[in-house]
């Protein structure tokens, strides 16, 4: 357990915690500038008031990351719902270029096997169009291959970002639990009543 004593508005406190002094000092830090911008926007404030506006700050700054982290995992559940679909749709699409490779070799088989002209013809045709097809769907394929690939760069960097967002989410709720602390130390040094009690 780290205590570090720090300066919030002018005043020392003694902050305990499990983590780093850098990180203490960083929490104490913030809360101290947001103190000081309130007092500083509103001097008339008691120092009580201007805690309570900060808290009021940080959640306000806690919930719009957990709003943002929210909507961030809503986007990465499309996209892998939208990636299986393309992985789907690509398999697919193998299967059925898998399928007129076979017609394709059975066709060529036939044809040099019959020597009626009109048969031939007629089955250069259903080849040539064949080969058309597959061509097609190989382009196909090879988009939705591309797109899929672009899908899991998305998919990589929206998960990077997720995790800052875990971060930061995490550290705003160190600064609440740090600034109630705060809060508390204050009311308490402001309150003769409770001075009194703890002679």
């Amino acid at each position: 357990m780290n205590i570090v004593t720090v300066k919030i508005n002018g005043v020392e406190y003694n902050l305990k915690g499990e983590e780093q002094d850098e990180y203490l000092h960083k929490v104490a830090g913030y809360v101290d500038k947001k103190v000081k911008n309130i007092l500083e926007n509103n001097n008339k404030l008691s120092t009580s008031s201007a805690a309570i506006l900060s808290a009021v700050n940080i959640v306000d700054d806690m919930f719009k990351k957990q709003r943002e982290y929210e909507e961030f995992l809503e986007k990465v559940e499309q996209i892998q719902k939208k990636q299986k679909a393309y992985e789907e749709e690509v398999a697919s699409l193998k299967g059925q270029l898998k399928h007129m490779e076979e017609y394709n070799t059975e066709l060529q088989l036939k044809l040099k096997s019959n020597t009626n002209s009109q048969y031939l013809q007629q089955k250069e045709d259903e080849l040539s169009n064949i080969s058309k097809e597959m061509e097609i769907m190989q382009k196909t394929a090879q988009e939705y291959m591309k797109e899929n690939i672009e899908l899991k760069s998305q998919n990589k960097e929206i998960k990077f970002q997720l995790q800052s967002y875990k971060y930061k989410i995490l550290d705003l709720q160190h600064k609440l639990m740090e600034n109630q602390i705060s809060l508390a130390v204050e009311k308490k040094q402001n309150n003769p009543l409770l001075n009194d009690n703890t002679k």
